[in-house]
């Protein structure tokens, strides 16, 4: 059986605030383990590696540019 994560460990494996994890936990993104009225939440790691892999972005690179309209020039 694997161990299973406290929000301190999901914080740092996120690099981010046990705050931020407490709000994806609350939203319903990340999925939890109650463990008790006073020990808090344990998280799967592999809740932990589809929430990260559901959260991948891949760059499609630069789109190319429209050409810009050629302006005629205005005589005052």
């Amino acid at each position: 059986m694997k161990k299973l994560l406290t929000v301190a460990d999901v914080a740092q494996c996120l690099g981010c605030s046990e705050a931020n994890v407490y709000a994806l936990l609350e939203a319903g993104e990340l999925p939890y383990v109650p463990i008790g009225k006073s020990k808090g939440y344990r998280i799967d790691p592999a809740d932990l590696e589809r929430f990260i892999g559901s959260r991948k972005v891949r760059n499609e690179g630069a789109k190319p540019k429209a050409p810009r309209p050629r302006l005629k020039h205005i005589r005052l």
